[in-house]
């Protein structure tokens, strides 16, 4: 992420290490999706290998849903890390929030979240595509085995 510092949404806010599995996936499967084909590839596989092949598929078309209103409805283009950066930048926890409100059934706090990057027209049906992507990324991460899951934090890591 060197030299993003000074665009707005690419600011560090956290770190991948510490949060909850799922939410780190959902960053992960952001980066990966976003990044090319072969990303995309790499997140459906995770869900095919999860829900089965159809209901893989139906929950991948929300997760590519939600990506894509986001791209295409957003205030300003957002900004991701790489995908082997260990840090969140502030798009990414502003996804983050979204997608945890919303799959904890709290519309009306992540249809706000939503307004930070769509316009207000368009914030509640991003909240609730956010629900079920936030649901399917929590049993995605149930099923996952530990020994795939993310890196575990360390100290002496480069991280840009």
């Amino acid at each position: 992420m060197t030299g993003l510092a000074d665009h707005t949404g690419a600011a560090v806010v956290g770190r991948l290490t510490d949060l909850p599995p799922w939410e780190a996936d959902l960053i992960l499967s952001m980066r990966l999706w976003m990044q090319s084909p072969e990303g995309q590839a790499e997140v459906w596989n995770g869900f095919a290998r999860c829900f089965g092949p159809v209901e893989g598929r139906a929950e991948m078309q929300q997760f590519e849903s939600l990506l894509r209103n986001l791209c295409h409805n957003a205030r300003r283009p957002l900004v991701r890390h790489a995908l082997g950066c260990t840090c969140i930048g502030t798009d990414e926890a502003v996804l983050r929030m979204l997608v945890r409100e919303a799959a904890r059934g709290d519309l009306a706090e992540a249809t706000m979240i939503a307004s930070l990057l769509v316009p207000a027209g368009q914030a509640e049906q991003v909240a609730l595509i956010s629900a079920r992507v936030g649901r399917a990324m929590q049993r995605m991460s149930r099923h996952m085995p530990q020994s795939t899951q993310r890196p575990a934090h360390s100290a002496n890591r480069r991280l840009h």
